[in-house]
């Protein structure tokens, strides 16, 4: 049983130096991460846009908005993903 666990967790270890799972591992972690502090953020703002104005409310509307969470949270990901693995490889 011992070898068994060793084995597996020997493999995981060589999984894991592969780059590629290294930066599916941190990106979906903050993608996560950063995904629940956007929303987080733009329901407190949502509940209040009806008196900001109206072209913002007709912009949430037809989803414009949350089309720009989505490409913010690729950009900031992507980005920390990055200079996170540039740190570990240097």
């Amino acid at each position: 049983m011992f070898y068994f666990l060793t084995f597996i967790f020997e493999l995981l270890g060589i999984i894991a130096k592969n780059p590629v799972v290294q930066k599916i591992a941190i990106f979906s972690f903050f993608f996560t991460l950063i995904t629940f502090t956007i929303d987080f953020f733009s329901s407190k703002v949502l509940n209040n846009l009806t008196d900001v104005s109206n072209i913002l409310v007709i912009a949430s509307w037809f989803g414009f908005l949350n089309g720009l969470k989505i490409v913010f949270n690729f950009l900031i990901t992507g980005f920390i993903a990055k200079q996170i693995l540039a740190f570990i490889r240097s």
